[in-house]
């Protein structure tokens, strides 16, 4: 009886540890929520007021925000940089802005990855989608916007996710991507101050 005890207990504890865990990443997407830069532009369907998923992130660099953002821009020089990344190729070579086409590997899932805006040294965003070339399959819209002060530079990038993924579990999927982008900006940041 003990040992049943013990057992029931043990079992009441992990699942009071994985509820305050899901409480601590919900909390975390609404304070993300908040924080939303409203200069960011978003199609009606990635729109984060209704995307289940989302992530603010942003980060002063001490560096100009035209260095910072080709850095950025740079895509097939990511995985020199940012270890989540790798076998960066642009399948459109002619072009390195909006339309531009990029497959990539980011955690090791192959990705493409199309830039549908491009304001050298302000803003960039881009649709990354699933193997099979449908935009559905991944659902995701990645913006980022750059800000200049006083010689640094404001980077700020949010996330949204609408795909059917994203609806399974939301709060866990908005903390892994901002946990992810942390690492993007850090990265950049490490890449781009002097």
């Amino acid at each position: 009886m003990k040992s049943a005890v013990k057992v029931f207990a043990f079992m009441l504890l992990m699942s009071q540890g994985s509820v305050t865990k899901l409480n601590a990443q919900a909390s975390e997407m609404q304070l993300d929520r908040a924080r939303r830069d409203m200069a960011i532009h978003w199609p009606a369907a990635y729109d984060p007021s209704v995307a289940p998923v989302f992530s603010h992130n942003e980060l002063l660099i001490h560096a100009d925000c035209h260095r910072t953002f080709a850095r950025l821009a740079d895509a097939t020089a990511w995985p020199s940089w940012l270890v989540i990344v790798k076998d960066v190729s642009n399948e459109t070579p002619q072009k390195t802005g909006e339309g531009a086409l990029y497959r990539l590997k980011i955690f090791n899932s192959p990705i493409q990855s199309r830039i549908v805006e491009f304001e050298a040294d302000r803003r960039i965003s881009w649709i990354p989608f699933g193997a099979d070339e449908t935009e559905t399959r991944h659902g995701h819209y990645h913006a980022w916007r750059f800000v200049p002060q006083a010689g640094n530079c404001l980077v700020t990038t949010e996330e949204t996710g609408v795909g059917p993924g994203d609806r399974k579990d939301p709060a866990s999927g908005s903390h892994l991507m901002h946990k992810a982008h942390e690492l993007w900006l850090d990265s950049l940041r490490y890449v781009s101050e002097p």
